[in-house]
């Protein structure tokens, strides 16, 4: 009987010891979790617009280190397309947009119609991937080349449409275009 005493105190013993290092163990994770969450000046980390965006509503002086992992991911992703090959243009010229499409396929490079949103939010970049296309489509073919094919899908867009509009920056561009005979 004296031995299944000290058998069931030994078990008890040992069992005890592991709910002790366990919970050391959770603590220490939980501190290690800590300083995920704060900075070297014991700022909050804030990794992501949701998050930032319910801590603004409830602090509008909010005083936070941002780390953007959705810019550092989509910048990443398009680096490994670009070494892959795949160049997209992303842009919003929705009479253009097709034409445009035409001629930039002869390059090899896609189109994307891109709707961009007019808010921004602090320390945040919606648009990591479009950027680094756009970067390398002006290193590859120069920084005006898009401003040249737009120029060119513009003018088609109009020789095909003479009855319609277009205006920019208060001129309507048919009679730079549509010569009169």
């Amino acid at each position: 009987m004296v031995k299944h005493f000290l058998k069931y105190k030994l078990i008890g013993l040992l069992l005890l010891i592991f709910l002790i290092t366990s919970c050391n163990q959770q603590n220490k994770e939980s501190k290690v979790e800590e300083v995920k969450n704060y900075d070297e000046k014991g700022k909050r980390i804030v990794y992501n617009e949701d998050v930032y965006t319910e801590m603004w509503r409830k602090n509008k002086n909010l005083d936070v280190t941002v780390i953007d992992t959705f810019c550092i991911n989509q910048k990443a992703r398009a680096i490994r397309d670009i070494k892959n090959g795949k160049l997209i243009y992303f842009d919003f010229h929705p009479l253009e947009l097709d034409k445009m499409a035409r001629i930039l396929s002869h390059y090899g490079i896609e189109t994307q119609e891109q709707l961009r949103r007019y808010v921004k939010i602090t320390g945040f970049e919606p648009y990591c991937y479009e950027f680094e296309m756009h970067r390398e489509i002006s290193r590859k073919f120069g920084e005006k080349f898009i401003d040249s094919i737009f120029r060119v899908a513009q003018k088609e867009y109009i020789l095909e449409n003479p009855n319609e509009e277009y205006i920019e920056d208060g001129i309507d561009l048919r009679e730079k275009y549509l010569k009169k005979k």
